[in-house]
């Protein structure tokens, strides 16, 4: 199959009066992952369902390869939706309700039996053939729900939050079953979530979404490494957020003053001027706890002083929250498990330590 181009210019929406998608533009990639993300309510579903064609924006339109598709009913937009809820016919078959939409079409029996036959091969239920939706797993009846809108062969294949009625593990070990499947058929998806690990994990690009707006449009990279806001910073993933003035810059290096802890360095990723007020995020991992000051280093770093007032051990990582000394903010540090010591002497509750990140692991997020 052949992914479509889909192009969404300057699309908004209203209902009642209240605007729930503003200006929306995205190009998407033949053959793409292309994920929508916010928090419920940002305009996301919506979006999803104009693609569709369940929805009719109030302004704008959407290319399909070129072809504006709004005019177009959802049965002839060579679009296919993959529900939540799973859609799924009760009373047939898994066989019969992959095979619903060709039987419609007339198709014989033969071709039907072949292609029902491959596209149930490719989501792993050959066995199942026979079961009724009754008899299946939340995540069985996805994988129909899916080879179902499939064996259409769409240029574009929309999802909308699909895994998210199933259990943390099924839902994590289909997002990969769900990726070999895009990688295998080549065409062009695109996948609506709230949840920020689906959305890193398995998309080209992603567009964040808040208050009906796209916000930042880039690679999985970019959201997490260089958000373009404060909001994106604390909606994907954890992180650490300073606000002060810039007081000096030194080539790609910028000091910051602070009334709460003095001094400190980040890397010049933004044009600044001294005086401008800015915030700035650290993420947890980039920060290192210790006993002592570290002496090895060349680069600029920044040291604080702290006690550990939490930990959270989770086997592969320790999240440790450290109260500063200087004006009680906690910083959060998350220290990887990549090697393990019999003689090693671990972080304590209450324990007093330093914990440090080097200047280009902070970034700028808003300059005023």
């Amino acid at each position: 199959m052949i992914g479509g181009e889909l192009i969404i210019d300057n699309v908004s929406k209203d209902f009642d009066s209240v605007r729930v998608l503003r200006n929306a533009n995205l190009k998407i990639k033949p053959g793409e992952f292309f994920s929508l993300l916010g928090p419920s309510g940002c305009g996301k579903t919506t979006l999803l369902r104009i693609i569709a064609g369940f929805e009719y924006p109030t302004e704008g339109a959407v290319y399909l390869d070129g072809k504006n598709i709004i005019n177009k009913s959802p049965n002839n937009r060579h679009v296919n939706t993959v529900f939540q809820n799973y859609a799924l016919f009760p009373h047939l078959s898994v066989f019969e309700n992959v095979a619903f939409s060709m039987r419609l079409k007339k198709e014989s029996n033969e071709k039907i039996r072949k292609k029902v036959t491959e596209y149930l091969a490719l989501v792993k239920l050959e066995e199942h053939v026979k079961k009724m939706p009754s008899q299946l797993s939340g995540g069985q009846k996805q994988r129909v729900a899916i080879a179902r809108a499939l064996i259409n062969e769409p240029s574009v294949l929309l999802l909308d939050e699909p895994l998210s009625a199933l259990d943390a593990k099924l839902r994590q070990q289909l997002l990969i079953e769900l990726d070999a499947i895009h990688d295998e058929i080549g065409i062009t998806f695109i996948y609506v979530t709230h949840d920020q690990q689906e959305a890193l994990s398995v998309s080209d690009r992603i567009a964040v979404m808040d208050r009906a707006e796209i916000l930042q449009v880039g690679t999985p990279f970019e959201i997490y490494e260089n958000p373009a806001n404060l909001f994106i910073a604390n909606f994907i993933g954890e992180t650490n957020n300073i606000k002060g003035t810039v007081k000096n810059v030194d080539d790609d290096i910028i000091t910051i003053e602070t009334d709460s802890f003095g001094d400190f360095k980040i890397f010049k990723d933004k044009e600044v001027s001294i005086g401008d007020t800015v915030k700035v995020t650290i993420r947890p991992e980039k920060i290192r706890i210790s006993r002592e000051r570290p002496t090895d280093t060349d680069l600029p770093i920044n040291v604080l002083t702290g006690r550990i007032d939490e930990l959270i051990y989770s086997g592969f990582q320790t999240k440790y929250y450290v109260t500063l000394d200087v004006n009680g903010v906690t910083f959060k540090v998350f220290k990887q498990h990549i090697k393990y010591f019999m003689d090693d002497t671990p972080f304590s509750w209450k324990e007093n330590v330093l914990i440090w990140w080097y200047a280009k692991d902070s970034f700028l997020i808003e300059v005023k």
